[in-house]
């Protein structure tokens, strides 16, 4: 497999993503405006994410998003995810300032990175073996994520 991958259609992301969140042995970290694209209603990417949760203690699966609406509207199996997984599986949505940067991006471990250019378009790459781009980006999503003042949380639904 080529240590880096282009994707510029939503079929092509999406295996992308698929490919690098595979690989995740303790630590994924997702910076996304929403969730909306990318798969993340979809059972198999549900089924990605609920396997690496099982594996154990050590594993650490943090979403920082720009708005949630989309993710507490319309992603259920990502919200029971939560419900079930809470010990592992954080969610927290960003404060509105300064403004959220465009871009979106996926960290796993020390070394793969998936990162679309702008959250309104497909395009992108993915880089494996790529300690650099998981430093920098990491980074910027630690900051963001300890400023977060929102925290997404599994709420019931009422009848």
């Amino acid at each position: 497999m080529s240590n880096v991958t282009w994707f510029e259609t939503p079929v092509e992301y999406a295996a992308a993503l698929d490919s690098l969140l595979q690989q995740a042995s303790h630590q994924i970290r997702i910076y996304d405006w929403d969730l909306s694209d990318g798969g993340y209603k979809q059972s198999a990417r549900i089924d990605i994410l609920n396997r690496f949760c099982r594996q154990g203690i050590g594993h650490q699966v943090r979403i920082l998003l720009a708005d949630d609406a989309y993710l507490t509207r319309y992603a259920g199996q990502m919200m029971h995810l939560l419900t079930v997984w809470g010990h592992v599986l954080e969610i927290r949505v960003r404060d509105s300032e300064p403004p959220p940067a465009q871009d979106c991006f996926v960290l796993v471990d020390e070394s793969g990175a998936l990162k679309r250019f702008d959250k309104d378009m497909t395009k992108g790459v993915m880089r494996l073996d790529s300690w650099g781009d998981v430093i920098d980006l990491g980074i910027r999503f630690d900051s963001e994520w300890e400023r977060a003042p929102g925290r997404v949380t599994p709420r019931a639904l009422g009848l």
